[in-house]
């Protein structure tokens, strides 16, 4: 019998402000935390599967000591990987200058390293936004990958669903448009490669871990838009799961699945999150739903942490990661 193809989970840590400013809330900053509900919850589930995580942290959220005692409860995981979602969880990095995005990366860098205790060697970029700058900046502090590509072929669509129900205005909204890339993302692999960017005139490898997309026709599969199916049909979305994970095997897709914290959180929650796909459901027959996905895709793969998976790859490859200049 054949070994399972390894995976990773990881999930984009987003508080409820990131989403609420992202909508054009005026009122964002004010917003209370969504974490003392959504995190125990996370680690339950997970803890019950056995399941590995990896988190990407929004550093202004590692600021608040309430929001850091929460995080310190994916302790209790079998194994958790603390990883960069910038600071400010603004999703569009493609418009800002070398020094905000240096200063979003390490600023989190540094906070992750004093809150967490441990040195985060993988990032994401909010919104999938990743110009050359993330990359050198990432290649300097010597992280072993990024995993903000997403080469979906629903990037179009994705954007203007956004725009259609938030209330934008001005420059952000102006920036918005650029969110998720536009069908040239599709260009890019659905597996796990090697980027390379020059640095100080030198050219150094990263690896890259997209966010893993149906093979062949390039929907997302991430268990947001998984469980946005499930409110229209638990029976579509669980063949739908069932049908990308059997071709992530066939095409020999090393599958990395991406979860958010209101994938686990029931319409009766959080009234403000209403907009978000997949709100719509009722707690318990959300976390049902996303008890058998996640059971499924445990069974299936060897789930990993990103990190794990990374250097399980890089072997396998032959690859050893040469330091970075500082």
């Amino acid at each position: 019998m054949s070994q399972p193809l390894i995976g990773s989970l990881s999930m984009d840590l987003d508080n409820k402000w990131a989403y609420l400013r992202a909508a054009g809330h005026e009122n964002w900053e004010s917003s209370s935390s969504y974490f003392d509900i959504a995190v125990p919850r996370i680690v339950e589930l997970l803890g019950e599967l056995d399941l590995p995580l990896t988190v990407f942290l929004v550093g202004r959220d590692l600021d608040v000591d309430e929001d850091v005692r929460t995080i310190r409860m994916f302790d209790q995981l079998p194994s958790w990987e603390a990883a960069n979602h910038s600071l400010n969880h603004l999703p569009w990095m493609h418009t800002m200058s070398d020094s905000e995005i240096e200063s979003e990366i390490m600023i989190t860098h540094d906070r992750i390293v004093s809150t967490i205790g441990t040195r985060p060697v993988g990032f994401r970029g909010p919104g999938f936004s990743c110009p050359a700058e993330v990359l050198r900046v990432l290649i300097k502090n010597q992280y072993s990958y990024d995993a903000s590509i997403f080469p979906t072929s629903m990037a179009p669509i994705a954007r203007a669903v956004f725009l259609a129900r938030t209330n934008l205005k001005g420059e952000q909204r102006e920036k918005a448009k650029k969110l998720y890339g536009g069908f040239a993302s599709m260009r890019n692999p659905n597996r796990p490669f090697m980027r390379h960017e020059e640095v100080d005139g030198e050219t150094f490898p990263l690896q890259e871990i997209p966010v893993t997309t149906l093979p062949f026709l390039r929907t997302p599969i991430h268990f947001s838009y998984v469980t946005f199916l499930a409110s229209f049909s638990v029976t579509v979305a669980k063949m739908y799961f069932s049908m990308s994970l059997n071709l992530c095997r066939m095409t020999g897709t090393s599958p990395s699945l991406l979860l958010h914290p209101p994938d686990f959180l029931g319409c009766e929650d959080d009234t403000d999150m209403a907009y978000f796909p997949g709100m719509k459901l009722k707690r318990e027959e959300k976390l049902s739903f996303m008890r058998w996905a996640l059971g499924k895709f445990a069974r299936e793969f060897d789930v990993r942490t990103m990190l794990d998976q990374t250097q399980t790859l890089a072997t396998a490859n032959g690859f050893v990661p040469q330091p970075a200049t500082t």
